[in-house]
């Protein structure tokens, strides 16, 4: 990536840091001087991570092309490679157990992988061709009240699954259709609202729109239909994982003889190799019709997010015979049934949900906003944690409440979000002061007003714990997103260009100025570990679930300042595996270096040069 130049430290002049690095057993809080740069992967010894990902990259590159040509035993030759590759199965556990947000749950055997021994243990003990254990089965709420269930894999099955995705993904996302956009890479829920925008913003676009839902599509795919559809190399993996025991809690074990179980982390991919072929099914349809895609721009489209799917049409009469269509075809192809309670034709200026947006014409003009169900359960979530931390000092309050706050903000930051946004902030404020009010019942409005309430320029009651403020989502600038170009896939060395253009464009527009010199100072490297930033910086899912973070070597406990100097880029492993190893008070190793000119240390913390007494001057 091309960043601008370095303003401060360059990545180079690190290099010397880099070489530290502790042993992974080693226990927060010991004594030393710690490094303040960590390798953040360490689990074998010597592993070079830019030469592994460069090597797994390179084999899925090789595969696509090897598609794009046809080749039958090329493809067959790159598979076993990915699957048998010792830098693809380093990569496999890295995610599974460093990047994955459920690397703490373990499977049937009650085993996870969360120190360096254990990695390198699983390192050996990785086999392909063995009987996978049966999945644990957990169940989580839904949005409705009800229960979903998800299985839970061992951690070696886990593994074994990521090696597969390694070997099927370059294969599939070159042949998935162009509207697809639910978990592949490179693509997220904003380009398929992107989609909707353009298919539905004009004057003469499609005036109704069939919403789908598919009836408990991942517990009823039927496995013959979908292993039809597999290459024969992949036949005999993907059968054993698909036919796996549940392990019930109240039934015991339980045979899967449909379905692939939620909480695997091929299942996605699996999910949309099912449903592979409904755009092409659907304009085929609209031939029929002859409603597709015509000189006024009205026509027969499809947006699908994984089982999640919209179909603009141009009369309800053509909506209702896609509708049966698309059922026959799903039935036949996959197996599965809509869900009739929950799938809709709607007209645009009634509007209907998708992905947590609602999208509606306002006198012939689209808008999109967050939905009311997502308002309902955003605030719900600030409720609850409100409640829950009635006694909680009101730093730490902040600092669970605040990444709840930006996180939603950052989702609908592309949208119509302003009022919104405007209107949270106000229910926000009354949650806060029935929490406030509640924590001092014995004192008057005005004291509560004054110790926990402050005035942040023309804005009034800012809820503040001193030193930080609880998030501003009005604040948040409205953020038009760009949509990636439907034939695109970044495993085909010819786009390798255009998604390098697309990333740099995203994250200046995403990042403020401020965190764009952050990155600069270390050419887009990650601060702890030294390899490349590669995840976008704000997920589509919000920044809690990013794999970037923006991290304080000496932290604000010890009076350090989110300053140029003081701040690097990281990745969200390297700094998790930091903290646990140095504890979140740790002063690193020579701290000048994280210093302004304006800041000294005294005993230990930072404070205005200008305040320092020369007696106690340290550095």
């Amino acid at each position: 990536m091309n960043f601008p130049t370095a303003l401060s430290e360059p990545a180079a002049s690190l290099g010397a840091v880099f070489e530290e690095c502790l042993n992974d057993d080693e226990e927060p809080g010991m004594e030393g001087n710690a490094p303040s740069i960590l390798l953040a992967h360490p689990f074998v010894s010597g592993i070079d991570w830019n030469a592994a990902e460069a090597h797994v990259a390179r084999l899925q590159r090789q595969l696509a092309q090897a598609v794009e040509h046809q080749n039958r035993s090329a493809i067959r030759h790159y598979k076993h490679l990915l699957r048998h590759s010792h830098h693809a199965k380093l990569l496999a556990i890295r995610l599974v157990t460093q990047e994955n947000h459920g690397r703490k749950t373990p499977g049937v055997d009650g085993r996870i992988a969360l120190t360096a021994s254990q990695r390198d243990i699983l390192v050996q003990t990785i086999d392909l061709e063995r009987r996978p254990l049966p999945v644990r089965r957990v169940f989580i709420p839904k949005k409705n009240g009800k229960l979903r269930p998800l299985g839970i894999p061992t951690i070696q099955d886990r593994v074994g699954q990521a090696l597969h995705k390694l070997a099927m993904e370059p294969e599939w996302d070159l042949q998935f259709e162009p509207n697809s956009y639910g978990f592949r890479p490179q693509r997220s829920t904003w380009d398929a609202i992107a989609q909707c925008f353009t298919l539905l913003s004009r004057r003469n676009s499609p005036p109704w729109v069939i919403e789908g839902d598919i009836q408990g599509f991942f517990d009823h795919v039927d496995h013959d239909k979908l292993l039809a559809r597999l290459a024969p190399e992949d036949r005999g993996y993907v059968r054993r994982i698909l036919q796996a025991p549940t392990l019930d809690p109240k039934r015991g074990l339980l045979a899967n003889l449909r379905g692939t179980p939620q909480g695997g982390i091929l299942s996605p991919l699996l999910a949309n190799i099912a449903l592979h072929g409904m755009e092409t099914a659907l304009q085929t349809i609209a031939r029929h019709q002859g409603g597709l895609s015509n000189p006024s721009g009205v026509g027969i489209h499809i947006v699908r997010y994984a089982d999640d799917f919209i179909i603009t049409c141009p009369t309800k009469e053509q909506a209702e015979q896609c509708l049966e269509a698309i059922a026959t075809w799903l039935h036949e192809q996959v197996g599965v049934e809509l869900n009739r309670e929950k799938t809709h034709i709607t007209a645009m200026t009634e509007g209907f949900d998708f992905l947590g947006f609602n999208l509606r014409k306002y006198h012939g003009k689209l808008l999109i906003k967050p939905s009311k169900a997502s308002q309902l359960a955003f605030l719900g979530k600030v409720k609850a944690l409100l409640t829950a931390n009635q006694t909680t000092r009101t730093d730490i309050l902040l600092y669970r409440l605040n990444p709840l706050l930006r996180g939603w903000a950052y989702y609908y930051r592309t949208v119509v979000s302003k009022q919104v946004f405007s209107y949270c902030d106000y229910r926000l404020y009354q949650m806060l002061w029935q929490w406030a009010r509640r924590r001092h019942p014995q004192k008057s409005k005005r004291w509560v007003q004054a110790k926990y309430f402050t005035q942040r320029g023309s804005r009034h009651w800012v809820f503040t714990d001193g030193q930080r403020d609880v998030f501003h989502l009005a604040a948040v600038p409205i953020l038009r997103h760009i949509k990636v170009q439907g034939r695109r896939s970044p495993f085909r060395p010819a786009d390798a260009a255009y998604y390098v253009r697309r990333r740099q464009q995203l994250l200046r527009r995403q990042w403020t100025g401020f965190q764009q010199r952050i990155v600069a100072k270390t050419a887009g490297q990650c601060g702890l570990c030294a390899r490349p930033i590669l995840e976008d910086p704000v997920h589509h899912q919000g920044p809690s679930v990013s794999g970037i973070r923006f991290h304080q070597m000496i932290p604000p406990s010890l009076g350090g300042q989110a300053t140029l100097a003081n701040v690097f880029v990281t990745h969200r492993w390297c700094q998790q595996q930091y903290v646990r190893r140095f504890g979140p008070h740790h002063l690193p190793d020579n701290p000048t270096r994280f210093l302004t000119q304006d800041e000294v240390l005294q005993d230990g913390r930072v404070v205005p040069a200008r305040q320092s007494s020369p007696a106690h001057h340290t550095g």
